[in-house]
């Protein structure tokens, strides 16, 4: 079962679009070793990459109180990398996986904190796929 079956509806999402002149695979091996770095769970599955960062528990636990706890804000990327022309192309949707929430609103700056990590993830998605392999 992939990341879109598992997950309850997110609260905060974001997709991004992008072309490169790599192949579709140097790509997706470009991406899960920029992850890699960062203690991702990572998995691919044909053109699909799943990206999972940030811990649902730690977060839940001590929530915006440290720089190190907004860092575990659980979040996901998946990235569909398809060959076009003499390249590909990518469409990359981050998302948090937070799960259940008792209110649909954020409180003490969580908002600002998953709206910041859905920007860092395509974007380091985007940028490792100038690093060929």
């Amino acid at each position: 079962m992939g990341l879109e079956a598992s997950r309850t509806k997110p609260t905060f999402e974001k997709t991004e679009h992008w072309s490169s002149p790599l192949s579709p695979e140097s790509v997706s091996n470009a991406i899960s070793r920029a992850f890699a770095s960062e203690k991702a769970r990572i998995r691919q599955n044909d053109d699909l990459l799943e990206v999972r960062v940030g811990s649902n528990w730690q977060y839940r636990l001590w929530g915006n109180l440290f720089s190190w706890s907004r860092r575990e804000v659980p979040v996901a990327l998946t990235v569909r990398v398809r060959a076009a022309g003499e390249g590909a192309h990518i469409d990359a949707h981050a998302f948090d996986t937070f799960g259940f929430r008792v209110t649909d609103h954020a409180f003490f700056g969580a908002d600002k904190t998953f709206e910041h990590r859905l920007d860092v993830l395509p974007h380091k998605a985007a940028e490792a796929d100038v690093a060929k392999d």
